[in-house]
Parts: C-alpha cells; structure tokens; sequence
C-alpha cells in the first residue's frame, strides 16, 4: 500500500492527514436517542395508517441557531422503519455528529415508491408535523434508501427536485426517467457487479442520467451481490454530509453563493477504483462511462484509492 509520502504527491493540502480515514473505524454501539412515531392516515388500500419513526438526534437543541436537516431514509421494501430509524451500521453517531434527524417511512406496497399518488403527499404530511414541534428544516431533504427503498431515494427527489439536497440508491431496480429537472441536484448511485440485473439497470441509468445533465457519481463494488457492504454505507455518508456541510444556508445560516452542485477535485475510474488529479493525463483518458467526478478528498477516500505515483 503506498505510503503517505507518495500520496501527498498527488493530493491537495491536508489529504495527507485525511489517509487516516482509510483506517476501519472501531465498533461501537449506536447511543442511545429519543425515537418518535408519527402516523399519517391514507387513502392507500393496504396503508389506511402509516407510521413514520423519527429519531431525535441526542445533540437536538431548540435554542440553535441553525434548523436540522432531515435525512429521509427508505429501508428495503416493506419494512417497518423502525430498524432504520434505530441508525444502525454508523448512522445513528452520523446524524448526531451532523445535527441530523432520521425519518424512516413504514410503507408498504400499494406501489408506494411512486410518490406522485399518496406516498409522496404522506411524506410531506409526517415532516410538516415534525417541524411543527421541532426546528427542522423540510424544504432541502437528503434521502438515503437500498434495495426496494432505492427506488424511493431516487423516485422521490424527481418528483420534488427543488426540495432535495441530495440523494443515494444502493442496489436498485427502479429509477426515475432522467430529466433536466434534476439537474443541480447531487445523486450518488452504487450496486455490486455481482447483483447482475440492478448492476445493469443502474449502469444504464447514470449513462442516460449524465446525458441529460444530472450529477450522480457512480460506484460499483467487485463481486457483491444483492447487499450493502460497509464501505458503501461509508461512502454514501461522507457524500451526503458533504451537500448538508455545504449548503448549511439552507437550515438558516449565511447564504456563501456556492453552486448547488460541487466541482471535482478528483477523477475515478470505475475499473479501476483509482482517483487521479483532475488535470491529470490519466485522468483525460478515463473512459466517459468509467469516469466518476469526485468532489472532496473525503469522498474520494470513500470512493476508492490514490492512484499510484508515477516517477
């Protein structure tokens, strides 16, 4: 493994320092929060109730200046929301770090990934009734979401583009039809190559999303089938904590006229999983539908390794 030495060569001031993120995080038990239930009535046959949990982050305090965001995270299809809202695999310290609430949704079937019909209007009804006893933020959401909730992380962000900061779908089958609309709103997408079927829908789709101008960063993981690894829970963190930190205008601070999307410090290659500098030779012969734009160091190290020193 190359050393911190040769990395500096390649990276801009501090990457050095931010190596150390490589390193896996010690295990520890997600602390204890408050977790609430809300329930929203519908007119979905099977969803007459639904019952969104919402965990508090323990560092919630009224008098902040600053509003919390809220990352609206979609479990596998049909699941309860209580597991998700728990912030379970590094989520929970995540959202306390950040300042963070966790909504999880309990929907189940009644094609409930399709917003535009009840789901999406039940979504908005749960989060205004949060914000009425919390300082949240509900006009620029995150959404996380894997497997069947992959569908909704990205299905819902097309249908309320401008009410979305940013979003992630690991391992989906389903995905929004890419559109202008979408652009200025940061995707990631990621799935294992061994997950043959969603491996391919989601190819298909960042090729025909970036034609249309959407911003999604593209990570696959090599012989992972229908699951979601650790690393790609990391990745995904560091991605949406990057758009949350960035924009922290939208909870009320002071507006910093950066653009909504960031631009790249780095360029991956899919094939390879390297990151080379963005003015680099290796990084203007990388395939367009290997080539991944990565705005942060932090992202990068999530994403893949520094490419190695050439001498």
């Amino acid at each position: 493994m190359m050393g911190i030495a040769g990395v500096r060569k390649w990276c801009v001031a501090g990457l050095g320092v931010l190596g150390m993120l490589l390193l896996p995080a010690a295990a520890s038990a997600a602390p204890a929060a408050k977790i609430e239930q809300i329930v929203v009535k519908t007119k979905a046959p099977k969803n007459p109730e639904v019952t969104f949990h919402c965990r508090i982050p323990r560092t919630y305090r009224s008098a902040d200046r600053l509003e919390y965001r809220i990352l609206v995270y979609f479990g596998g299809r049909n699941t309860s929301g209580a597991g998700e809202a728990q912030g379970g695999a590094g989520w929970a310290e995540w959202a306390d770090r950040n300042k963070i609430f966790i909504v999880a949704p309990g929907f189940k079937d009644d094609n409930y990934w399709e917003p535009e019909e009840w789901s999406g209007p039940a979504l908005l009804k749960a989060l205004s009734m949060l914000k009425s006893k919390y300082r949240v933020c509900t006009t620029k959401l995150l959404f996380y979401g894997f497997s069947g909730g992959s569908q909704c992380s990205n299905l819902f962000p097309a249908w309320k583009p401008a009410m979305t900061r940013a979003w992630v779908s690991h391992a989906g089958g389903v995905f929004h039809t890419p559109s202008t609309r979408m652009r200025g709103v940061p995707g990631l997408v990621t799935c294992g190559d061994a997950d043959i079927q969603r491996y391919i829908i989601s190819r298909r789709f960042v090729e025909n999303a970036r034609a249309k101008g959407e911003n999604i960063i593209w990570k696959s993981y090599p012989n992972l089938n229908h699951s979601v690894p650790m690393e790609s829970y990391r990745l995904a963190r560091e991605f949406l904590g990057f758009y949350h930190r960035r924009h922290l205008e939208d909870l009320g601070g002071s507006k910093t006229g950066r653009a909504a999307e960031a631009p790249p410090v780095w360029i991956g290659d899919d094939q390879d999983q390297l990151f080379y500098p963005v003015k680099s030779a290796q990084a203007a012969n990388i395939p367009l539908e290997d080539r991944v734009l990565l705005p942060s160091n932090e992202i990068a190290l999530a994403w893949g390794k520094p490419a190695p020193v050439r001498k």
